[in-house]
């Protein structure tokens, strides 16, 4: 449960952590407290094509950022399909 995509994976779409230490299901996580000092965290699932979720694709940052963006979210819908 302190693994980012598996939060990701369960809510099935985009999720945007913007400060971790400020989000009650990261605060307390060892990748927040420890290497890799994850403060920002925004990700999406990879989903088959019958809707099967299978990764994630995500950004990660050392310090805390603004809120995604309804561009950035295009962009990170982008990616993720690239990747698919």
């Amino acid at each position: 449960n302190v693994a980012f995509c598996h939060h990701t994976l369960a809510q099935g779409d985009i999720l945007c952590v913007p400060d971790t230490l400020k989000d009650p299901r990261f605060c307390d996580s060892p990748l927040v407290h420890g290497y890799p000092f994850i403060r920002f965290y925004a990700g999406i699932p990879l989903s088959t094509p019958d809707g099967h979720h299978i990764g994630t694709v995500c950004l990660t940052d050392s310090h805390p950022r603004e809120p995604l963006t309804a561009e950035d979210r295009k962009h990170l819908i982008d990616i993720a399909a690239l990747v698919m």
